[in-house]
């Protein structure tokens, strides 16, 4: 239980309450019973909440504050505290212009290593869908709205599995090959709303360690062969440069964040375009190694239909292959992605 007092009450109750047995956690331990339960942590894992805002202004605040105390040559890379959700807009417009392509055979998709560099030119800059920095969507945290999702998107069929309507056996049909893949439509239909974002547990893929705040980005194919092929063997992985890495997400003179991307064709090669962000962490000292995250519902639909697609029947998993970066880190890891409301009902339970 969580007991909330106010402050003149507390002593009068702190008592009775460790005589009678009761134990007092920190934040730390609290974190540890999170990560190793799979439930939430508020405010962090609440981004659609005016309650998260404020927590992540306070800290951002708290940070740049620290920082301006340190002489300029020692200070930190400047990154955003409160993850800049509305970039992820660039990534599903950049699906939307794909669509519009009339011939299936010339259409771009989201993990084509080419796109980037076919489209984008120079410096490029996403500053229409910042919105203050502020959470820009709407969070499916029960089976009837992301249901609803599922029947506003009319011209192809989603591939996400809700808990109450049999979605662990359809999942598992899909992976033996009994029920197929719809080729003739592409997931990643857009709809007149605002971005849908859902909560996921992240796995690291052999390794990494991911912090509050990382990036969740879509994967190449071939990023994917970098982990998990026998063949395939690389001591380097997947890496931005380091001028790429301190530009990802840059700062305007408004304090707006803003994503960039690189104006050379080898900093663009290793660019990957971001589907959420990490609100909680791995934690040490936790019996499993996992970070929560959101991320918008479509674009991982469509990260799965591609995967399975690219995949053997055998090598198909419900869990969806996702790259994450620390925001100061140039390296990407490979990491899996499990869905909350596709394996139980609704993500409220706990409250």
């Amino acid at each position: 239980w969580s007991v909330i007092l106010p402050l003149s009450w507390v002593k009068a109750f702190w008592i009775p309450l460790i005589t009678n047995g009761a134990q007092a956690i920190g934040l730390r331990e609290k974190q540890w019973i999170a990560s190793d339960t799979g439930i939430p942590i508020f405010p962090q894992d609440f981004p659609d909440c005016k309650a998260y805002s404020c927590f992540m202004a306070a800290k951002a605040a708290e940070c740049n504050e620290k920082e301006e105390l340190r002489p300029p040559y020692v200070r930190n890379l400047r990154v955003p505290i409160l993850p800049p959700w509305g970039i992820v807009h660039a990534t599903f417009n950049k699906e939307f212009s794909t669509m519009e392509t009339p011939d299936l055979s010339a259409r771009e998709d989201l993990t084509n290593a080419n796109s980037v560099s076919n489209s984008c030119s120079g410096n490029f800059e996403i500053s229409n869908f910042d919105s203050e920095n502020s959470f820009d969507g709407t969070v499916a945290r029960t089976d009837h709205v992301l249901t609803t999702l599922l029947d506003e998107t009319k011209t192809g069929p989603l591939l996400l599995f809700p808990y109450a309507a049999d979605g662990k056996a359809r999942i598992s049909k899909f992976i033996k090959g009994e029920l197929m893949l719809d080729m003739r439509h592409k997931s990643s239909v857009i709809y007149d709303r605002k971005l849908c974002f859902i909560r996921v547990h992240l796995q690291p893929f052999k390794e990494g360690f991911f912090e509050e705040g990382a990036v969740i980005c879509a994967p190449h194919p071939s990023d994917i062969s970098l982990w998990t092929s026998s063949s395939v063997k690389s001591e380097v992985g997947l890496k931005l440069s380091d001028s790429a890495m301190k530009s990802y997400f840059k700062e305007n003179s408004s304090g707006k964040w803003e994503m960039q991307i690189p104006d050379d064709s080898i900093g663009r090669q290793s660019h990957r375009w971001p589907i959420g962000f990490i609100t909680s962490g791995c934690v040490q000292g936790s019996k499993k190694l996992s970070a929560e995250g959101f991320c918008e519902a479509v674009l991982l639909s469509h990260l799965r239909e591609e995967q399975w697609k690219e995949m053997l029947l055998k090598q198909r998993r419900s869990e969806i292959y996702v790259l994450v970066r620390n925001l100061k880190s140039v390296a990407y890891r490979l990491a899996l992605a499990s869905i909350v409301l596709e394996y139980q009902e609704n993500d409220i339970e706990f409250l």
